[in-house]
């Protein structure tokens, strides 16, 4: 009788073994199939760049003019090769996408003051106007020696980058031109210069240097919420578009942020010798040129909550912005 009991508890536990098993196993697999045609992932690839941008991971210290800036970072970030992209537009519009309010701020590092904060004066210096900033940003500034302009400059990305676009007057030569929108001085004050790609190699002030590509995609994959490849292959990264531009300047636009304080202007540009676009578009130019006649751009449309990296004429007229340091 003792034996018989044994013998029936052993099938007993081997059935609710059997059962226990099966139920994990058909879980996972359930599991894996549906995350699989929810998203896509994708290491990263460039038709256009030789991409080799990399997280630093130690403590840096920067000094811009009089303000010690302090940029941490204890472990190393995702580069947008580990990035989830949207397997296509029709699972993720730019208007479903995560509203960039929901991105923490990278240039919150130290006290926050207001954008009016002077450390030069004014009235013996020619002040970069300050109405597109965030008031709630603590800025550093920049003092261009050469003709006495300050600029507004932030901590971002493990960079010191700065705030507004450059208005510095570069010497015209067939190659590098520079003009104020329309050819009206008072466009320079409010937007920045327009600058060919070679005139935009002599911008930054020493000490300073126009951003490579690695540089703005290290700037906007930290901001981004999402990538998604448009219809002519290239990266949209979503969020960037409405958290780094500013409130002011772009007409009939989507709800920016401005959360970082980086301020991106629609400026305009010029190409073949039409000005356009003022009030809608900012293309910046990167140093990054792939080709003779070609050079990568960052593009930020009113419309649009993403920014794209694509390519352009060098003769093209475009904005400047600069990064503090050697290139890396």
């Amino acid at each position: 009788m003792k034996n018989i009991w044994i013998y029936a508890l052993v099938i007993f536990f081997m059935f609710i073994g059997g059962g226990c098993s099966d139920d994990v196993a058909t879980a996972h697999e359930e599991s894996s199939s549906s995350e699989s045609s929810a998203i896509i992932i994708l290491t990263s690839s460039s038709e256009f760049f030789p991409i080799s941008f990399s997280r630093p991971t130690k403590t840096v210290f920067y000094f811009s003019n009089k303000v010690e800036i302090r940029s941490s970072s204890s472990a190393p970030k995702s580069s947008s090769s580990s990035k989830v992209r949207y397997s296509s537009s029709k699972q993720k519009s730019s208007s479903s996408v995560a509203s960039s309010s929901s991105i923490a701020s990278s240039s919150s590092i130290g006290p926050r003051s207001s954008a009016d904060l002077r450390f030069y004066d004014c009235e013996q210096y020619d002040c970069v106007t300050t109405e597109y900033l965030n008031p709630t940003i603590s800025y550093g500034e920049l003092l261009d020696k050469r003709d006495n302009q300050v600029y507004r400059t932030i901590v971002i990305s493990n960079h010191v980058w700065t705030a507004q676009n450059m208005n510095f007057k570069t010497e015209d030569d067939s190659l590098a031109k520079s003009w104020c929108y329309d050819n009206k001085p008072e466009n320079c004050k409010k937007y920045g210069r327009l600058y060919t790609w070679n005139a935009a190699q002599k911008v930054c002030p020493e000490g300073w240097h126009l951003p490579t590509v690695d540089e703005w995609f290290e700037l906007i994959d930290d901001h981004t919420c999402g990538i998604e490849e448009d219809e002519d292959y290239l990266d949209m990264y979503h969020c960037a578009g409405t958290s780094l531009k500013s409130l002011q300047s772009w007409e009939d636009a989507l709800p920016n942020t401005n959360e970082h304080g980086f301020s991106v202007i629609a400026a305009g540009i010029i190409a073949s010798n039409e000005f356009k676009y003022i009030g809608k578009v900012s293309d910046l130019w990167t140093s990054t040129a792939p080709y003779e006649k070609y050079a990568g751009i960052v593009t930020f449309d009113r419309t649009e909550d993403f920014v794209t990296i694509a390519l352009t004429d060098k003769s093209y007229g475009l904005s400047v912005r600069c990064v503090k340091g050697k290139v890396e």
